[in-house]
C-alpha cells in the first residue's frame, strides 16, 4: 500500500471526511486535521478511529494566518512530513500566505497533490486579491491537482495544459435523516456562510416581488452566519415571508433544513464550485440556481431545477412566481429527477475508483 499524508484545513473537513474511509481500503493514510481553537467535529472524527489503515493526527494552528508564528508552525509540520517519507502528500489549496510557499520549498513537488476547490477565485470572496495571487502561485508551481467539477478541470487544463489533473466530484454529504416533515407552505432554502458574492439580497428582493405579484403565502429560510446582516435586514419589507436563522449552521441541523424545504436557492453572482449543491442533491432537493458553469453540471433547467440569469432579481422572481401560481405542481417530477442524478453520478465506489486510479498512477 502507498502511504499518503492527507492534510485537511478546518474549512475543508466536510469534503474529506466522506472520501477518506473508502480510500483506506487501498491506501495507508495519516490524516492531519488542522484546527485553530478547538478540534472540529470531534465526535464525528472519533467514529473513524476503528478504520484500518487510518491514523488521525490533530495539528493546531493557533495563530492568525498572517502571523510570522504561523510560518514557523507550518515549517514544523512539513519537517515532520519529510521525516516520515510519505509516497503522496494531498493538501487543499489553503493556508494563505505561507502554507504552500513552504510546501513548494520543503516537499518533493512530484509527490504533492493539490485539491483545487477554486481554480478561479470567486469575485466577492474574502481577501479576493490575495486569494487570487496565492491560487495563481500554487497553480503555476505544482504539477498534480484534483478538481471537483468538470468546469474547473477544463479551466485548469486550459490555463496549464501540462498539468496532471484528476476530476472526481464531491462525495455526497450526508448529515443524517430529517426528523421533520415539509411545511404546508412552499418553502425555499438558502443556507451556508453568507458572503457578498452569494447575493442573498437577490433572493430577498425576488421573494418579495413574487409575493406582491401573486399575493400567495410561502416561506423563505435563510440560514447561515453573516458578519454584516444589517444591510440585508434593511431590505426586508415582509418579515412574515422569512424564517431567519442568522448564525452558524451546525451539522446536526442540516437534515431538518432540507426536510422542511422544497427548493434550494443559490442566486450567486460568481462561483467556482459549490459543496452546498451536493448537500441538496443528497437530500433530493430541486435547485434554483444562477446559470453559472459550476451549477450546470448538476442542474438541468426544468429537469432537476431551474436556472436563471446570475444574480438577476427579475429572472428569479419569475421562477418563484411560476412555482406559486402552479401550486408547486412540478416539485415531485423535479425531485425524482434529482434522485436519478444522485444514483448515477455519485456512487461512492465510482468516486473512490477515480481517486485510486489517479494515486496509483503517480
Amino acid at each position: 500500500m502507498k502511504k499518503i499524508c492527507w492534510i485537511t484545513p478546518e474549512c475543508f473537513l466536510d469534503t474529506d471526511y466522506y472520501i477518506i474511509p473508502f480510500l483506506c481500503k487501498y491506501f495507508n493514510i495519516e490524516w492531519y486535521v488542522l484546527y485553530k481553537d478547538s478540534i472540529p467535529n470531534k465526535k464525528e472524527l472519533e467514529k473513524l478511529d476503528s478504520i484500518s489503515n487510518l491514523k488521525i493526527i490533530f495539528y493546531r494552528q493557533e495563530f492568525r494566518m498572517r502571523s510570522i508564528k504561523t510560518l514557523f508552525s507550518d515549517y514544523t509540520l512539513f519537517k515532520t512530513i519529510n521525516r516520515k517519507g510519505y509516497d503522496i502528500v494531498y493538501a487543499g489549496m489553503a493556508g494563505f500566505p505561507y502554507f504552500h510557499l513552504l510546501s513548494a520549498i520543503m516537499l518533493k513537488r512530484s509527490k504533492v497533490v493539490i485539491a483545487a476547490h477554486n481554480v478561479n477565485t470567486p469575485k466577492g470572496a474574502v481577501n479576493y486579491l490575495g486569494a487570487k495571487i496565492y491560487a495563481t502561485f500554487v497553480l503555476n508551481t505544482f504539477k498534480n491537482f484534483h478538481t471537483f467539477s468538470l468546469s474547473q478541470h477544463d479551466l485548469l487544463l486550459s490555463l496549464h495544459p501540462s498539468k496532471n489533473v484528476l476530476m472526481a466530484p464531491f462525495m455526497l454529504k450526508d448529515y443524517g435523516i430529517p426528523t421533520v416533515q415539509k411545511h404546508g407552505l412552499t418553502t425555499f432554502l438558502a443556507f451556508g456562510n453568507i458572503r457578498e458574492y452569494k447575493r442573498i439580497d437577490v433572493l430577498i428582493n425576488a421573494s418579495q416581488d413574487a409575493y406582491e405579484r401573486t399575493n400567495k403565502k410561502f416561506r423563505v429560510i435563510i440560514a447561515g452566519s453573516c458578519s454584516e446582516w444589517e444591510k440585508y435586514q434593511k431590505l426586508i419589507k415582509y418579515p412574515d415571508l422569512f424564517d431567519l436563522r442568522i448564525h452558524r449552521v451546525e451539522n446536526k441541523d442540516i437534515p431538518n433544513l432540507f426536510g422542511e424545504s422544497h427548493y434550494f436557492v443559490t442566486p450567486y453572482q460568481d462561483i467556482a464550485q459549490s459543496g452546498s449543491v451536493i448537500v441538496a442533491i443528497n437530500y433530493d432537493c430541486p435547485i434554483i440556481s444562477s446559470d453559472l458553469e459550476a451549477f450546470r453540471e448538476y442542474i438541468h433547467n426544468n429537469q432537476t431545477g431551474f436556472l436563471f440569469k446570475p444574480a438577476d432579481v427579475e429572472d428569479l422572481t419569475g421562477i418563484i412566481t411560476n412555482i406559486l401560481l402552479t401550486e408547486n405542481a412540478d416539485y415531485e417530477r423535479l425531485r425524482n429527477n434529482i434522485i436519478k442524478v444522485k444514483e448515477k453520478k455519485f456512487s461512492p465506489n465510482t468516486i473512490t475508483m477515480l481517486y485510486k486510479n489517479f494515486f496509483d498512477s503517480l
